[in-house]
């Protein structure tokens, strides 16, 4: 071994040995010959074997992880290497002949052609540098992917990453899982089944269901899990699962699996994109006997942080973990500032702000930095402000949004109910009103929500995000949802028992003093929690099979019942006791 990686360097020893001692310059000449045909021998021969030398080499640089198509592009590099390397080598012979001056070396005793000497001193080095400078681009431009932000703030903003940023944090978190048991080795068998409630087309997608389980070997079920019904059959189906997930799943998960019996074969639950509530972390760890590792970053800056909820009491709340790879700062405004090798750029710059600890290793979050906001000459942190109304009774989750108000701005509040929690008999009017009340103690003076919109669940996009631009749509327009008490899915049917509270706006003006749920509104409804449904925007393209058969008074809790019929229908029927008050067939 030791003589094939020393070889080059003692033949050219031997090279000039000779030269000197002969004193011809013809045995110093015919090394770069030499070289130059014995390594273009290598690289050709590799291309008759599985692999080509480059190829062999590439699995040999860290991180050790290489994307697809990788191969057939090392074995054209390979090729390309050999053809160079035999032309370099027929340069070299041309210019050992060539005519012109020479370079007369009087100690040694020969004359030095000096084609020969520019060739194969400089002008070789520097054609062989400018062939590995383009590869390079080439290879950026050949292996990198595009992503896009998740636009819950603002527009989505185009991001280019290098596969070799990706591969890092890989490679850093299937060291990390390997060295905890939870993964494979290399070459051992028995790993987990990936089970992902994600889409690929994202960065934590493609991190986490398309290139950690290929670096690690394991299988990835191929659907993106929708319905907690779903998650719970492929448990059952599994010897070993690790699930890749957001909050809102894993809120909606908690809160179904009281009712079944959950396999404790979860050996990890991996979730980001949002920030994951206390409660929720408490709950999923009762329900799959791990705490859910969060991962904080962003598409940018790539993975930043990790937390597991649930420490040890009196442990301060520096509870985010820099990843060792990774470098932190504060800003001069008090923004989280990221120096990483899966980062675009160096120390980019974050929305989030925070404080850090002594060691620089952990930092605790203070909030999206971009949404402080003036009301009524007060600064308002929407964050920390959502965190305060989501502490009260009956409360789920909470987002706020700045509106133009009659005076100038003000805030409105898009709240997600815990029906089970409040009396909801009363009406959306009085809870608004006794929440305002609640309200107005905590917030500054003046900049209290105006306008209240209760929902089942927040408007979140593919990572669990909060669609800024839908909470305000919701709280500018005239749709309200009824209050819905519970709900119950499978793949194929979406079920949920609902209360028209009395005060409610679309009763009014249909029939002169007789108050009933116009048909129109039902169908609007229908499209609208079908939405939820299935997890994405729908367009009724038209309606088939309308039957209005009984009637939806104010106070009246009814159930709809959402089915799949088609690849683009659903039916829908609302029921009220024994009686079907409509159905129909929506088309999408």
């Amino acid at each position: 071994m030791r003589l094939r990686r020393y070889g080059s360097i003692l033949l050219l020893a031997a090279c000039v040995a000779a030269a000197l001692v002969m004193r011809r310059f013809v045995f110093l000449a015919w090394y770069p010959v030499v070289m130059s045909a014995a390594t273009s021998a290598g690289f050709a021969l590799s291309l008759f074997g599985e692999e080509s030398l480059c190829y062999t080499l590439a699995k040999r640089i860290p991180p050790h992880i290489l994307p697809p198509g990788a191969k057939e592009y090392c074995r054209r590099y390979t090729q390309v290497w050999a053809a160079w390397l035999f032309v370099n080598g027929l340069i070299a012979i041309a210019t050992i002949y060539a005519p012109g001056p020479k370079w007369h070396l009087e100690k040694a005793g020969f004359d030095v052609p000096l084609a020969w000497a520019a060739w194969n001193c400089c002008l070789s080095y520097c054609a062989t540098g400018l062939i590995i400078l383009v590869e390079m681009l080439v290879r950026r431009i050949r292996f990198s992917a595009v992503f896009h932000t998740s636009g819950s703030t603002a527009e989505p903003k185009r991001i280019v990453k290098t596969f070799r940023s990706l591969a890092r944090e890989v490679a850093m978190h299937l060291a990390s899982f390997r060295a905890r048991g939870v993964l494979p080795r290399s070459g051992e068998e028995g790993g987990p089944v990936f089970l992902c409630t994600i889409e690929p087309g994202h960065m934590y997608g493609m991190l986490w269901r398309v290139l950690l389980p290929e670096a690690a070997g394991c299988r990835v079920d191929p659907e993106v899990i929708l319905a907690p019904e779903t998650l719970l059959a492929k448990m059952r189906a599994a010897e070993k699962v690790f699930l890749v997930t957001t909050p809102s799943f894993l809120a909606r998960f908690c809160a179904y699996a009281g009712q079944y019996e959950v396999p404790q074969n979860c050996v990890e639950v991996v979730t980001s994109g949002a920030l994951l509530a206390e409660k929720t972390s408490a709950a999923a760890k009762k329900v799959f006997g791990v705490a859910p590792l969060e991962i904080f970053g962003s598409t940018e800056t790539g993975g930043v942080a990790w937390r597991r909820q649930g420490g040890a009491e009196g442990a301060d709340d520096f509870d985010w973990q820099v990843f060792r790879p990774v470098k932190v700062k504060a800003c001069a405004d008090g923004r989280l500032s990221v120096a990483s090798p899966f980062s675009c750029r160096r120390w980019f710059e974050m929305g989030d702000g925070a404080d850090i600890s002594p060691d620089g290793r952990r930092f605790r979050l203070k909030g999206r930095m971009d949404r402080m906001v003036k009301i009524a000459e007060q600064r308002v942190s929407l964050p920390e402000m959502e965190a305060k109304i989501a502490a009260l009774p009956g409360v789920k989750e909470v987002a706020l949004a700045v509106q133009d108000g009659a005076h100038g701005p003000c805030l409105g509040a898009v709240v997600a109910l815990d029906t089970k929690a409040v009396d909801v008999t009363c009406g959306k009017r009085a809870l608004a009103l006794d929440m305002r009340r609640q309200l107005l103690p905590i917030f500054p003076k003046g900049a209290a929500p105006k306008r209240y919109r209760f929902v089942m669940e927040l408007p979140r996009n593919a990572q669990g995000k909060v669609l800024a631009s839908r909470v305000k749509e919701i709280l500018e327009g005239d749709f309200i949802e009824p209050f819905v008490l519970e709900t119950s899915t499978s793949d194929a049917q979406w079920t949920a028992k609902m209360f028209f509270d009395r005060d409610a706006r679309y009763f009014e003006g249909h029939f002169p003093g007789i108050p009933v749920l116009p048909g129109v509104v039902q169908l609007g409804m229908a499209r609208h929690f079908a939405e939820l449904f299935l997890r994405r925007s729908v367009v009724l393209r038209t309606v088939k099979k309308i039957k209005f058969t009984h009637v939806i008074t104010p106070g009246a809790q009814v159930r709809l019942t959402l089915e799949k019929v088609g690849e683009n229908e659903l039916a829908y029927k609302y029921t009220k006791g024994e009686h079907v008050c409509s159905s129909g067939v929506m088309c999408f």
